[in-house]
């Protein structure tokens, strides 16, 4: 497995970071993670975009030029002989310097995983809107994790989490989408979610089939009676929920959901 650290290609066990850095003392910094598919990257822009505006929340400085990343990302991809999958950048300050750090994975999801649907359940912790790093990808990642291992151990596929308000929020890794009496539902940005990539591309698609898209506040009620959820993130695209806690629901009949599934997926085969 090859890695990219600072623009250098190598093995990755040659890949040094010194402990000493903030990055890794602290979790000091940003991540975004690229859907590869036949060796072209996709919302590149959309997620270079998100990381410099999250250095400037940090106060440290994107230094690396957009188009030289971009290389370096295809670069990998190639050494890797990876056509399919995904890349990820870390971006970390390291004292008086930064650090872009590039690794490449396959994709996990499968068509297995949307035949059967992920089973979600709800976070213990709380969210809290008031704090500026829920709106980042931090590397920070330490709350999420945990609460993605308890749901792991319970058989969940996710872990939804509601603010201190009691506001439904968004998942350890995705955001979240649901649907009642055909009407399309998600949090606010303000509730204390990541603004993600595909979030906003699932709002403009269903935007463009002329269906309303409400964003507010919604309550524990208010997804748990709905008929049909979905959640969000960029290597899923839209991945339909067969069940919520106790409460199964059929994604055989999920309508909504399939038909901006197959929306999303034009933009790949387009």
């Amino acid at each position: 497995m090859y890695v990219s650290l600072n623009g250098k290609i190598m093995e990755a066990n040659e890949a040094k970071v010194s402990p000493l850095s903030q990055g890794f003392l602290y979790g000091y910094g940003l991540f975004e993670t690229i859907k590869a598919i036949n060796g072209k990257l996709y919302f590149f822009k959309e997620h270079m975009k998100r990381m410099r505006e999250g250095s400037g929340v940090l106060n440290f400085e994107f230094v690396y030029d957009e188009d030289l990343v971009y290389k370096n990302c295809m670069e990998l991809l190639e050494k890797n002989e990876l056509r399919d999958g995904a890349v990820r950048l870390s971006y970390s300050k390291d004292n008086n310097r930064y650090i872009l750090f590039i690794n490449t994975r396959e994709n996990v999801y499968t068509e297995e995983s949307y035949d059967n649907g992920f089973e979600l359940c709800f976070a213990h912790i709380k969210r809290n809107p008031h704090s500026s790093t829920v709106y980042l990808k931090s590397n920070n990642y330490l709350e999420s994790i945990l609460e993605r291992q308890r749901a792991k151990a319970k058989g969940f596929d996710e872990a939804i989490f509601f603010n201190i308000y009691d506001n439904l929020c968004e998942g350890t890794i995705s955001n979240i989408f649901f649907i009642k009496d055909e009407k399309i539902f998600t949090p606010d940005i303000k509730c204390g979610i990541l603004s993600g990539i595909i979030r906003n591309k699932a709002i403009e698609i269903i935007k463009a089939l002329n269906l309303k898209v409400n964003i507010g506040e919604y309550k524990r009620e208010n997804i748990i009676t709905s008929d049909e959820i979905f959640i969000t993130n960029s290597l899923m695209d839209i991945m339909p929920v067969s069940r919520l806690e106790e409460k199964k629901l059929n994604i055989e009949n999920n309508y909504i959901t399939r038909t901006l599934m197959k929306e999303i997926k034009k933009i790949y085969n387009g």
